[in-house]
């Protein structure tokens, strides 16, 4: 989510050669003073990242927005409730991808702008409306030429949470009888296919800049796993990228996607902290949330499924210190089961016991990633 945060991450990995060593000489009051990780397994951590983890993400989110700008047009062409039932389960199956990318929201997708262009939140709902009145859809693109207002303000009516409005309501698939809809139904049906077709360019774009070529030096992938310039001039360098973009996703979810409403509504500010909570208009909130913690554990895993590869990050800590390795994936899974517990819809329990628990879980989270970015050397 682009709010004021950008999330870096690059992931880890391991090898069957791995070395790491952690004498004794490095152990202070029983806790591990030092990971020592060698370079060659270090390369190894930062390859299996971009090629099991970012590349495969990408390719699926640029896949998953293809087939919902299908289900789209379908809609716009022919709309029914069914073709509003069809194109809400595609928009949920493009999130998805999404939301396991922004432990590592580095290189093309920051440098492109293309987090907010993807997904901005919250929304300016009053300039939506305008523009479903005036169907000046150009107001949906902006060029490096524009200002930083003009950007932001095209970047705030676009994305995953535009569709998102225009599709949903109060968790439901909107129906061809719904009133805001069946008044302006041409326009929009134009809406919806204009930024169905930014989110397919955007992912595409994405997913090229990372596999194919990037400003014209070739794939970032390739750029990211040499790490032999001025940015990433080592794999250590990387494995830092990966450790601090995992921290910042985390601390996001505890306190901005979960404790911005609660704070708004702890303050008596209660309709502003509705406002507050993302992907309400569906009712995702927990499992984009609990997504975004997978992205933590995908990158120290070096897996999108939750398995652990050999050349990951995890592989290499727990060769070192298993008791460290323990509590980071304790504090992965004790704050995804957090998101988890809280009571569906978030909108409707922002302020429970659970959310509280969660905001924690996730603070804790970052302090153990924090622990281990400090521990680990060459």
């Amino acid at each position: 989510m682009k709010k004021s945060y950008l999330s870096t991450c690059v992931i880890a990995g391991l090898t069957a050669l791995i070395f790491v060593s952690c004498g004794d000489d490095k152990k202070k009051n029983g806790e591990t003073t030092t990971i020592e990780i060698s370079d060659e397994t270090m390369d190894a951590i930062v390859a299996n990242y971009v090629d099991a983890v970012v590349l495969p993400t990408y390719k699926e989110l640029a896949e998953k927005n293809a087939a919902l700008y299908d289900k789209v047009i379908a809609l716009k062409n022919n709309p029914s409730d069914g073709a509003f039932a069809d194109a809400c389960d595609a928009w949920l199956d493009a999130r998805q991808p999404w939301e396991t990318s922004e432990a590592f929201l580095f290189g093309p997708v920051d440098e492109l702008g293309l987090d907010p262009n993807m997904d901005s939140w919250p929304l300016d709902q009053d300039a939506i409306e305008n523009i479903l009145t005036s169907g000046n859809f150009a107001d949906l693109n902006w060029t490096d030429n524009d200002s930083d207002d003009a950007i932001e303000a095209a970047q705030g009516v676009r994305g995953f949470h535009t569709l998102e409005f225009l599709l949903f309501k109060d968790g439901q698939p909107r129906t061809i009888a719904d009133e805001q809809y069946a008044a302006n139904k041409e326009s929009w049906g134009n809406y919806l296919y204009n930024v169905a077709a930014l989110l397919k360019n955007d992912s595409q774009t994405l997913y090229e800049a990372w596999s194919k070529d990037y400003q014209n030096k070739g794939a970032f992938a390739t750029t990211f796993k040499s790490h032999n310039n001025a940015t990433y001039s080592s794999a250590i360098n990387c494995i830092q990228e990966m450790l601090e973009g995992c921290q910042d996703i985390a601390g996001e979810v505890g306190t901005a996607k979960i404790g911005d409403p609660y704070d708004l509504y702890q303050s008596g500010k209660k309709t502003e902290a509705l406002y507050a909570v993302e992907s309400w208009y569906s009712w995702h909130s927990r499992d984009d949330y609990t997504n975004n913690i997978y992205s933590v554990r995908n990158s120290y895993f070096g897996t999108t499924d939750g398995t652990i590869a050999n050349n990951s990050l995890s592989r290499a800590v727990a060769a070192a210190d298993i008791d460290e390795d323990t509590k980071v994936k304790t504090a992965i899974t004790t704050a995804a089961n957090a998101i988890q517990a809280i009571p569906q819809p978030f909108r409707n329990n922002i302020n429970s016991k659970e959310a509280e628990i969660a905001m924690q879980a996730c603070a804790d989270l970052v302090k153990v990633l924090e622990s281990l970015e400090s521990k680990i050397v060459e």
